[in-house]
Order: structure tokens, then C-alpha cells, then sequence
């Protein structure tokens, strides 16, 4: 088979409709072994998303012949560092068209400290093209093998052959995970999957059994009075990550921001409520603590947190008007818990109703029956003990 019809053969590949929608993980593997099965020995290959994530600067890809590929998430600040700045990565980003360096032998080019790591590694070529997307944004594919020659004229043709397919592949696939990740960042993994699965009908939702939590931040607006807005600004995203940080880490879905205050939600699922209000519960504390410990941290105020826990059943969709909707829970229970955060002021920092005490895994104390605006019965209320 001649190299030529093995490039177009390769193209109709990647642009085929079933390829298309392979994760590129997926891809890279599957292009390996294509190329190895075609006489081009290919040990690594790497390529790299863009993102529209906030902190994350690109998603790498990487595979290994026998290994299988390895997915590493680049921080923003990824680009100021000596490992992006000194490697053959920054070369193309700043718009050169191939890199390509000897491994071993007396014509080896090891002026990359990542040609270093992969000689040590036993490969003798590699090989680096750009990959340029619609916008004219660049990314890459870089590819390395063990092969005693290293890589002929005719491999590095297919490879410069197939960089206009695989550029549309990786720029899809950039595009999905900025769609992906931006769902996910402003309206919550859970959200997000029902967003993406097709549920975004405005007034659709279903009723779903939870454990809600509403908290904000005691003080705040005496705190905005004295301090500049930027100071704000700085003090808010580290009280939101000491808060938002448990939330998330023990099954809770953040379904807002409001002010100083956040709504969450943990559903319940097969274990029952038990299980979802000893999630909230163990979120709770952790999150107090790390208010607490805030305290003094990189000129930070002493910082005050009320947390309210309430469980029942909520409607869980979309609500808004034709051309802004939220993806949120609505029901006599967040307006309950919302009321009852109110009074943490005055009865304790976590502030139970008795639906969830009820399945508190934490011995509780009642603070009595009290009356919640907008609520026709007083609600009887406990703090752990």
C-alpha cells in the first residue's frame, strides 16, 4: 500500500460520523494502532484541548503504545512556567510550522528538556506539528517512536497529511469540553448532564426528595461598607471555597450564588434520606471549620458563617423567562430553609429543621418551635449537640 492512499485512507477515518464522536482518548488509541498496523511505528502520541474553563488552561492528551493515554489538565497559569516556556509546545503555539528532534545518535537534538526525558525513555524521534483551528487558535499533535531510524520522509508525509483532519477533530473536540466544563462551572455537574441530555424546556422539572442547605455569610453588609469592592471580591471567592469546597466533595450540587449566600441541594438517591442528610450534615461542619480558619489568613477578617439544613421535596428544573432561565429547586421547602437561616444568628451556626434532624447521624438539641415568615406553622428547630 502506498503512503499516499494510506493519508487518505486515514482522513476518511477521522471524519467519519462514528469516529467523530469518540472521546479523543478513544481516538488517539485507536490512530496508534492504525498507524502501527500500517508500518508507522508510533510509541507516543499527544495533542491538547483548549478549554473555556476558568482555571483550567488546556486538557493534554497523551498515549502510549501498551500503556493506553492519560488525560492532564493544565492550569492558566501553565503558560508562565518553564515547562510550557521551554518546550517544543511554545515553539508551535508561537506559530512555527514542524519541530522535529533526533533522540539518539550523533545527530541527536536533546535542547528540550522533554527530548531528554524521552531519549532516557529509549525513543530516537519526535516529531511536532501544529494544529490550527478555525479562529486560527493553535494547538498540537506530536508524535515519538522507538524505531532504530526513526521516523522515514514517508511517515512525517502521513502526519503533515492528516493534520487538517485531526485539527477539526481537536477542535471539536475543544469545543465540547468548553461547552462541557462552562455547564458545569455555572450551573453544576448534575445540572449541567441534564442540561446536556436535553432537559432545558423552560417550566420542565421534576419533583425530587432532598436535603436543602441555605447559608450566607454573617455580616456582610457591614463588611462591604468598610472594605473596597475589590477587597470583596477577594474575600467572597475564598469564604465561596471554604464553603463550596465540602459541598461538592460530599455529594452536594451548589445550585446558586446569591449575594454572600449559597443554596445547595443533596438529593436523595437508593441509600435514602438518612444518607443525603448525613452528607449535608458532615458538609456543614467542615465547612464552618474552614470559615473559621479563615480568620487572619492573607490579611482575611474573622469571617462568620449560618448554615440552615431542611429536608423534603422540591421541584427540581427550569424556571425563568424566554431568554434567561435558571436551573434551580423551588417549593415550600427552600423558602422554609431560607427563613430558617435567619435565625442562626441567634440559635446556633447549623440551624436543623425536624424533617432533617429527624435523620441527623449527630445527636441534636431542640431551640424550640419558632415562627418562619411566610409560614403558617411554627417550626420546631435544633442545633447539634
Amino acid at each position: 500500500m502506498s503512503k499516499e492512499p494510506l493519508a487518505v485512507e486515514l482522513t476518511r477515518w477521522l471524519l467519519e460520523p462514528a469516529i467523530r464522536q469518540l472521546p479523543l482518548p478513544l481516538l488517539l488509541d485507536a490512530l496508534g494502532t492504525r498507524l502501527a498496523r500500517s508500518g508507522i511505528r508510533v510509541e507516543r502520541l499527544r495533542t491538547s484541548a483548549t478549554t473555556k474553563h476558568p482555571e483550567i488552561f488546556v486538557r493534554a492528551i497523551l498515549w502510549r503504545a501498551g500503556v493506553g493515554t492519560e488525560m492532564l489538565d493544565r492550569p492558566r497559569t501553565f503558560t508562565q512556567s518553564p515547562a510550557f516556556l521551554e518546550s517544543p509546545v511554545a515553539r508551535i503555539r508561537s506559530g512555527a510550522e514542524r519541530v522535529r528532534c533526533r533522540l539518539q545518535g550523533p545527530d541527536a537534538d536533546l535542547s528540550f528538556p522533554l527530548c531528554q526525558e524521552l531519549a532516557a525513555e529509549g525513543l530516537t524521534d519526535y516529531v511536532i506539528f501544529p494544529l490550527v483551528f478555525a479562529s486560527g487558535e493553535r494547538t498540537y499533535a506530536s508524535f515519538a517512536t522507538d524505531a532504530p531510524s526513526g521516523f522515514s520522509e514517508e511517515a512525517l508525509a502521513v502526519f503533515e497529511a492528516l493534520l487538517p483532519a485531526l485539527s477539526v477533530r481537536v477542535e471539536l473536540e475543544s469545543q465540547r469540553f468548553a461547552l462541557d466544563s462552562l455547564l458545569r462551572v455555572y450551573l453544576g455537574n448534575n445540572a449541567a448532564e441534564r442540561v446536556l441530555a436535553g432537559s432545558f424546556l423552560r417550566g420542565t422539572g421534576q419533583p425530587i426528595e432532598a436535603a436543602v442547605w441555605f447559608c450566607d455569610m454573617r455580616g456582610f453588609t457591614s463588611l462591604a461598607d468598610q472594605r473596597p469592592a475589590g477587597e470583596m471580591v477577594r474575600i467572597l471567592d475564598r469564604f465561596f471555597e471554604a464553603v463550596a469546597g465540602p459541598i461538592a466533595q460530599h455529594g452536594g450540587e451548589i445550585l446558586k450564588f446569591v449575594g454572600d449566600a449559597v443554596l445547595a441541594i443533596f438529593p436523595v438517591g437508593r441509600e435514602g434520606p438518612a444518607d443525603a442528610c448525613a452528607k449535608a450534615f458532615t458538609a456543614a461542619r467542615v465547612a464552618l471549620e474552614g470559615v473559621r480558619a479563615l480568620a487572619g489568613k492573607d490579611g482575611l477578617p474573622d469571617l462568620e458563617l449560618g448554615i440552615a439544613l431542611h429536608l423534603g421535596e422540591v421541584m427540581y428544573g427550569n424556571i425563568g423567562a424566554r431568554e434567561r432561565l435558571d436551573f434551580t429547586v423551588i417549593g415550600a421547602v427552600v423558602n422554609e430553609v431560607c427563613r430558617v437561616e435567619g435565625l442562626c444568628r441567634t440559635l446556633g451556626p447549623i440551624l436543623m429543621t425536624a424533617d432533617f434532624a429527624r435523620w441527623c447521624p449527630h445527636p441534636v438539641e431542640s431551640r424550640g418551635a419558632h415562627a418562619l415568615k411566610g409560614v403558617g406553622e411554627p417550626r420546631a428547630l435544633f442545633v447539634p449537640a
